[in-house]
């Protein structure tokens, strides 16, 4: 008889054309745009060496020449050469990550420095002098790069500049030595898997799938109320106790949502890639949870808010959105803002804690921080299902 319940809401669930949407096809258009939209977003392979140009200022050629000349200098006349000096090599040494030179350098004069901007032969030209400047043609990623390296060199060498008019010496006594030789007090530990920022959005992403099961849990609930439709008039008269086939009929809903998270999952680690650890089991147990937990708060909107199915299902879907906007799925610094100013949020949302759970299997060595996740959603869904549970014992009807 329980199986017979099971098998006939199952195929019903099936014909219903707006949750198999929500749940199967939305999703995975979802994930392929992120796809394309993420896909080596911060990555610095597809970055080349950048073409830039530097021309001597007025003032370093008529120090320049000053110097062959005379072969005596100032204070002031040595900081000049030795700006220039510096920033030659600083803009030769720089590298990215890979070990490619981060700018290929052109020395040439101002008018043949313009000319190559002009036919886009360079990103920028850079004008050397006490307060280097940087002149681009238009806005892109070569010249931000461009500029913000300049931005922090300058910065670095007001700070030299500002401490010689203090102390001329500073030289001599090993100033530049001191800026190049950096220390660190942190320890850098190294691990098998590198932190993607772009991780976190399919993790929030697929996270709000799982909870996106509250539709199927609100659609459950309504049905066995006899006040909400007709199909709950005629269960409220059967002879099959409410609670019982609120549960067959959850467990059908848990199932036809769960092949919906099972064809995300297969698509996004087999067909796009997506970098899940090597914890499988423990990755549908999240998935299982969150699922759960979304059932239920769809079953605790449709048994206490007394209003239309069009406001109940508005309410269910809004408080989803709203916790994978809090967990990083649209700003992915959301997630960081939130566990620094208010950690509270982080572990009352569902989606961020299936999310994090996640992240965790990926990341952490151990499952600590993961089964923490795990054990507050099942408290929370343990929660829920009593509350849903008591908003249905205790309705009755004198008439339907």
């Amino acid at each position: 008889m329980a199986f017979q319940l099971y098998k006939t809401r199952l195929k019903c669930l099936f014909r219903n054309k707006e949750n198999i949407f929500w749940s199967y096809v939305f999703p995975m258009a979802l994930v392929t745009l992120f796809y394309f939209a993420f896909n080596n977003l911060f990555s610095s392979s597809d970055i080349k060496t950048i073409n830039i140009a530097y021309v001597h200022s007025q003032t370093e050629q008529a120090q320049t020449e000053h110097a062959q000349t005379e072969h005596t200098q100032t204070m002031q006349d040595n900081q000049i050469e030795n700006n220039m000096d510096a920033l030659k090599n600083v803009l030769k040494s720089a590298k990215m990550s890979n070990g490619l030179p981060l700018f290929n350098v052109n020395y040439t004069d101002i008018d043949e420095a313009g000319r190559a901007l002009e036919k886009d032969e360079i990103s920028a030209y850079i004008v050397g002098g006490v307060s280097p400047s940087v002149y681009v043609k238009k806005n892109g990623l070569y010249q931000t790069i461009v500029k913000s390296f300049m931005d922090s060199y300058n910065r670095g060498a007001y700070t030299v500049q500002s401490i010689l008019q203090k102390n001329p010496d500073a030289l001599n006594q090993g100033l530049l030595d001191d800026i190049i030789d950096t220390k660190s007090f942190t320890t850098e530990v190294k691990k098998d898997v590198e932190p993607n920022v772009v991780l976190t959005y399919y993790y929030a992403l697929l996270a709000m799938c799982c909870l996106m099961a509250a539709n199927w849990g609100l659609d459950e609930v309504i049905n066995i109320q006899g006040n909400r439709t007709n199909r709950g008039a005629r269960i409220s008269v059967s002879p099959v106790h409410k609670v019982k086939l609120l549960l067959i009929n959850m467990l059908a809903g848990f199932t036809g949502h769960a092949g919906s998270i099972a064809l995300v999952l297969i698509y996004m680690i087999k067909g796009l890639g997506i970098d899940f650890g090597n914890h499988l089991p423990h990755l549908i147990l999240a998935c299982v949870i969150g699922s759960i937990i979304g059932q239920f708060i769809g079953a605790v909107v449709g048994v206490w808010v007394n209003k239309s199915y069009g406001i109940q299902s508005a309410i269910t879907t809004s408080v989803v959105m709203i916790g994978s906007f809090l967990s990083g799925m649209m700003y992915v610094d959301m997630k960081h803002l939130i566990a620094k100013n208010a950690p509270i949020l982080s572990y009352i949302n569902p989606v961020n804690l299936v999310s994090d759970s996640f992240y965790s299997l990926y990341y952490y060595d151990d499952f600590s921080r993961f089964y923490l996740n795990i054990i507050i959603l099942v408290i929370m869904s343990v929660v829920l299902g009593v509350i849903s549970y008591l908003g249905l014992r205790r309705k009755t009807y004198a008439s339907i």
